[in-house]
Parts: C-alpha cells; sequence; structure tokens
C-alpha cells in the first residue's frame, strides 16, 4: 500500500513543477512584453521619419520634438517598470526560497508526529494483546457481543412489524366505514355516543364484521410499538454492556501510559498544523505576487500602459493613418525604406500580440491549477491522510489522476473526490476496530432510528482506541477507510474469544 506521506510528497513535486512551469511562462511574457513596447517606441519613430518627409518644415520640426520628448519620457517610465519588476522578483524569490526551507522543516515535524503517533499505536497493540489473554475482559466482550446480536434481532422484528403493519393495514385504512368506527374507539371503553348513535354503530359494526377486524387491526398496530420497546431495552442493555467493556479498555490504556502518548501526539500535531498554517499563508502570499508579476509580464501593468499613451499622444496632433496612406501617394525614395520598414514592424507586431495573448492564457491556465493543486493538499493534509497509518491502495489510478489534471483534462474537485475515495487505513499496530470498536454498530443503529423518529436515546457508541482525527475545520468529507469493506468498522475481524482478529 502506498504510504499516505509518499502520496503527499507526490502532490508536493507536482507543485514544484507546476511553479517551474509558471517561471518559465514568466520568462516568455517577459521577452514579448519587452519586444513590442519596444517595437511601439520604433514604430513612433518611423512615423516621426514619414511625416518629416510630408509635412512643413515647421509643421516636422514640432512633431520630431514632441516624439523625442515622449521617448525620452516612455524611457524613463520602462526604466521604473523595470525597477518595480526587479523588486518583485526579488521579493517572489525570498518567498520561494522560505517555502523550500518550511518545507524541509515540515517533513522533521511530520515524522516526528508520525513517530508519535507510531508509538501510540504500539501502545494500544500491546493492550489489546494483553487483553485477548484477560478472562474477565473475554467475559465482558462475550456478553457485550451477546447483547449487541439481542438488539439486532429485536431491531430486525421492528423492522419487519412496522412493514407488515404498512402493507396489512392498507385495506383496513382504506375501509371508510372501519375507519369511521375505529377513530371513534368503538367496541372499547373510550367509545361514547347517545342511543340512538349506538344503534346505528353496533348495525355498521355488524354489517361490516367490525370485531373481528379491530382485534387485528390493533394487533397490526400495537406489535410495533411492543417491539419497538423492547428493541430499546435491549439496546440500552447493549449500552450498558458496552461501556462496561469500553471501561476495562480505558483502564488498561490508563496503566500503560495512554494519557502522555496521547499528550505527545497532541503536541507533534498542534506544532505540525501550526507550521501548515504558516506555509500556507507563505504559499497564499506567493500566489499574489505571481499573478502581480504576471500583469508587468503581460503589459498590464501601470508603467506600460503610460508608456504606451504617452507615445501615442506624441502624434496625436496627426491622423495616424494618414501619414502612412501618404507614404503609397509619394514616388519620393526617401520615405519609401521608412515604409517597408513600418509596414513589416506592424506584422511582426501583430503576430507577437497574438503570441502574447496565447501565452497569457497559458500562464493564467497554470496559475489557477497552481492554486487547486494547493487546496487538494491542504485538504489531504487536514484529513490527515499524511498519518502513519494512512495509505492508498492504487498508486497507479492518483498518478494518472495527478498527470491528467497538470494537463487539464480533470479538475481540482476531481482530483481530491478519487483521492477520498483510494485512501485507506493501513494496519500499523493496535486497531480501532478491536473490542469495543467492533460491537455498538447495532445500538448506533437503533439509536439512528430512533433519531430519525424524533426520540432520544441516552448513549452513542465511541471506540475507545485512537482513530486518525481530521484537523478541526478541515476538509470536509475526509476520514479514514478500511481497505477490505471501504470504511466498515467490522473490516478485519474484530476481538475473537481465544484471541486474534
Amino acid at each position: 500500500m502506498w504510504k499516505g506521506s509518499s502520496a503527499l510528497n507526490q502532490l508536493d513535486n507536482s507543485l514544484k513543477g507546476l511553479r517551474g512551469d509558471v517561471i518559465r511562462l514568466d520568462s516568455d511574457l517577459s521577452q514579448l512584453s519587452h519586444r513590442l513596447t519596444s517595437n511601439e517606441r520604433q514604430r513612433v519613430q518611423l512615423l516621426n521619419g514619414i511625416a518629416k518627409v510630408r509635412l512643413s518644415e515647421i509643421e516636422s520640426g514640432q512633431l520630431n520634438a514632441s516624439v523625442l520628448a515622449a521617448d525620452q519620457e516612455a524611457a524613463q517610465l520602462l526604466d521604473q517598470r523595470q525597477a518595480e519588476l526587479a523588486k518583485l522578483t526579488d521579493a517572489i524569490d525570498r518567498i520561494e526560497n522560505r517555502i523550500s526551507d518550511a518545507e524541509e522543516a515540515r517533513l522533521d515535524l511530520l515524522l516526528a508526529s508520525n513517530e508519535a503517533e507510531q508509538a501510540l499505536t504500539e501502545l494500544e497493540n500491546q493492550v489489546q494483546t494483553d487483553l485477548q489473554n484477560d478472562a474477565a475482559y473475554i467475559a465482558q466482550f462475550e456478553a457485550a457481543r451477546q447483547a449487541e446480536s439481542i438488539a439486532e434481532e429485536a431491531l430486525l422484528k421492528v423492522q419487519t412489524a412496522q412493514s407488515n403493519l404498512a402493507a396489512k393495514a392498507a385495506p383496513y385504512e382504506a375501509d371508510e366505514l372501519f375507519m369511521y368506527l375505529w377513530k371513534r374507539g368503538f367496541g372499547t371503553t373510550a367509545y361514547k355516543a347517545n342511543f340512538l348513535a349506538r344503534f346505528i354503530d353496533s348495525w355498521l359494526a355488524r354489517l361490516i364484521s367490525y370485531s373481528d377486524a379491530r382485534i387485528n387491526f390493533w394487533n397490526l398496530s400495537e406489535i410495533p410499538k411492543r417491539l419497538q420497546a423492547h428493541a430499546d431495552q435491549v439496546s440500552s442493555n447493549a449500552d450498558r454492556e458496552h461501556t462496561k467493556l469500553q471501561q476495562l479498555e480505558r483502564d488498561a490504556l490508563a496503566s500503560a501510559g495512554k494519557d502522555q502518548a496521547e499528550k505527545r501526539v497532541d503536541q507533534a500535531r498542534n506544532a505540525l498544523d501550526a507550521h501548515d498554517d504558516s506555509l500556507e499563508a507563505l504559499e497564499k502570499g506567493l500566489d499574489d505576487k505571481l499573478n502581480e508579476r504576471a500583469s508587468y509580464l503581460a503589459g498590464e501593468d501601470r508603467f506600460t500602459r503610460q508608456c504606451l499613451s504617452r507615445l501615442s499622444q506624441a502624434v496625436e496632433h496627426q491622423d495616424q493613418s494618414q501619414l502612412e496612406r501618404s507614404v503609397r501617394d509619394t514616388v519620393s525614395a526617401r520615405d519609401d525604406q521608412l515604409a517597408i520598414q513600418l509596414i513589416d514592424l506592424q506584422e511582426q507586431m501583430s503576430g507577437m500580440r497574438d503570441d502574447l495573448q496565447d501565452v497569457r492564457n497559458v500562464h493564467q491556465s497554470k496559475l489557477s491549477r497552481l492554486r487547486d493543486l494547493e487546496s487538494v493538499r491542504q485538504k489531504f493534509k487536514h484529513s490527515r491522510f499524511d498519518d502513519v497509518r494512512s495509505g492508498f491502495g492504487n498508486k497507479a489510478v492518483i498518478a494518472s489522476a495527478l498527470g491528467q489534471f497538470l494537463q487539464g483534462l480533470v479538475n481540482g474537485n476531481d482530483l481530491w473526490q478519487l483521492i477520498k475515495r483510494n485512501q485507506r487505513y493501513r494496519d500499523v499496530g493496535g486497531r480501532p476496530d478491536f473490542g469495543s470498536g467492533a460491537l455498538g454498530e447495532i445500538a448506533d443503529a437503533i439509536g439512528d432510528e430512533l433519531l430519525r423518529q424524533g426520540r432520544r436515546r441516552t448513549s452513542r457508541h465511541r471506540t475507545t482506541w485512537s482513530w486518525p482525527r481530521q484537523r478541526q475545520g478541515g476538509a470536509r468529507g475526509g476520514g479514514f477507510r478500511f481497505p477490505s469493506s471501504g470504511g466498515s468498522r467490522r473490516s478485519g475481524g474484530g476481538f475473537k474469544t481465544g484471541g486474534g482478529f
């Protein structure tokens, strides 16, 4: 079985790969954005050159001065942009280094946590081994199991009687005359009526053979109630025997030092949880910085927008399309070369804009998948799937799904659902379904039925043995499953007289 810590390591490696893809795309975006901005400056300069050929000396001189001023301002804006981008990149590098250090530190914390968990489960395993040779415990286990068996039979009888009532009572309930007499309590001490009403009701009763039908319907109605009362009684008895069994287990665990072992587990887990919180905060900060840098690299930052706006204003007093058309109207060799350069440049810029948009789309998709995978890993940790007792039965399926996720074929929620379905309990020592952990299910079933009916029962089953609990406020729907039966507490057997599971 694939260990939970190994599965988490696979998720970590996938996250590192995604971040590497984002950084490589950052470089592509940066190059394309820089080239587009540079080409825009060159395009304005070519338009200025063309205008100098076509305009009067005064007008061309004014345009040239305007373009030179705009170009200088654009260069200054780009220098400021580069400085801000350098700061942003430096911040990203620092956060990435902190994340890398934090991930290394988490391995040590997880190891300490799993060592504490392993010590606890080995302690419970020793206690369970001792209890299998304890005559008093064996006798109480048999008493609890016998009580649960009786409760199970009682519950089945209640269910059968309720089914019979629903099926066999239908003809009586459909008979309006019978139900009229039944609701009036005819034939019982509850019946009240004057002489005339009694005469008519008696005539109706003889007409439909009410007396025999009333007895049959009363039996149908009363049997489930009596059986339910009996089921409640034997269920309470099963609870008492189960509680006695658990008390023997708790006493044995206390003598073995379970409280101290659990305290060490809690301390180790709390330290790991606090570290995970700080690591998640770092990753969120990194995601924010990556998104901010993406806007710079895609040319969507305020400096680039001001730069392009300023260059556009430089030739605003002239119709740019008219300047471009004027080249085609002249046979002058002076502007032919400029026109050819302008046409080539604009074709290049058109292609680069398409490339930039394509890379931007891929970049945003990678960032989105990065956030989704971080969310899956967070749920994985909060569900304690990296616990020493956690494992996965089908490594190939999870690895394949993870690959499909990275390719964009499945989403984060689908990946998480598949991980949950394949998570299983690893037997590394004491089992939570030992002794009292294998009993109490019938009592719980009766309790669930009573709750459904709006009634209360006095106690609910809780296993004595430790069980990996998902972190408070953790991922909904997480939790451990047994490998052989998809989650039943009965998988693997349970305590048996004579020892063994």
